[in-house]
């Protein structure tokens, strides 16, 4: 609840400023996926990998002197942490393995050639089949298996579709929005009210035609999706 705060105030410190609430959102997003690494890892088998990712996070935004190169950043850190819980809830299913080292290389070309805007759309590009794979291990008992399904056409599809690095962004960003609303419900049914209650302001938000006010609402609502699921995590554990 203590990053739920911050977020909140900070959020408000950077009224009118769209660009920095959008990191505020992206950065807080990261801290609380990192915060639910921790809960599911009682043995501390992954806490030097969960430590040195929050190390590179850190250094980053101390680094970074750009918005591009934050936003950077933040996308990589993501994909850091996405990466490290699919590997915690996925053990060693070798296919699970696979898919995970698959993305990895994939994203690791793409980011050769790319300026800023490029990369951190490969990132988030390379978030999405990792929140799937967490999703997909969290539904054990195959309930959401259809939904999940739908998500992931929507996401391959759209980027067949994108023309620009922010389209390609925007549109990995939105399908993880939806699908962090699938992970929230797999972790607990009883959360749909508090997920649906989410969904409904992701979707009136979404009538901006600014692609800016776009991405600071899908950072937004991915973080609170986020939030709730790990809270509650915390509450079941």
């Amino acid at each position: 609840m203590e990053l739920w705060r911050r977020y909140l105030e900070q959020y408000a410190d950077h009224e009118g400023d769209v660009a920095a609430q959008t990191l505020v959102a992206a950065h807080h997003a990261f801290e609380v996926l990192t915060a639910l690494a921790r809960i599911l890892d009682p043995q501390e088998r992954y806490r030097p990998l969960i430590d040195q990712r929050a190390a590179i996070f850190a250094e980053g935004r101390l680094e970074a002197r750009t918005h591009p190169d934050r936003m950077l950043n933040a996308a990589f850190s993501l994909y850091n942490a996405l990466n490290t819980l699919g590997h915690q809830l996925t053990g060693e299913n070798p296919e699970a393995k696979g898919l995970i080292a698959a993305v990895d290389a994939r994203v690791r070309a793409e980011v050769e050639s790319a300026g800023p805007e490029g990369r951190a759309a490969a990132a988030l590009g390379a978030c999405f089949p990792l929140l799937g794979l967490v999703t997909i291990a969290a539904d054990g008992a195959q309930e959401l298996t259809d939904p999940i399904r739908h998500v992931e056409r929507r996401f391959a599809e759209g980027m067949r579709a994108v023309r620009t690095d922010r389209e390609r962004l925007l549109g990995a960003l939105y399908r993880m929005v939806e699908m962090a609303q699938l992970l929230a419900l797999a972790t607990d049914a009883g959360l749909r009210d508090r997920i649906d209650q989410v969904a409904t302001r992701f979707r009136e938000e979404d009538q901006a035609v600014d692609p800016a006010f776009k991405e600071r609402n899908g950072f937004c609502r991915f973080f609170e999706l986020c939030h709730i699921l790990t809270v509650q995590v915390g509450t079941l554990l």
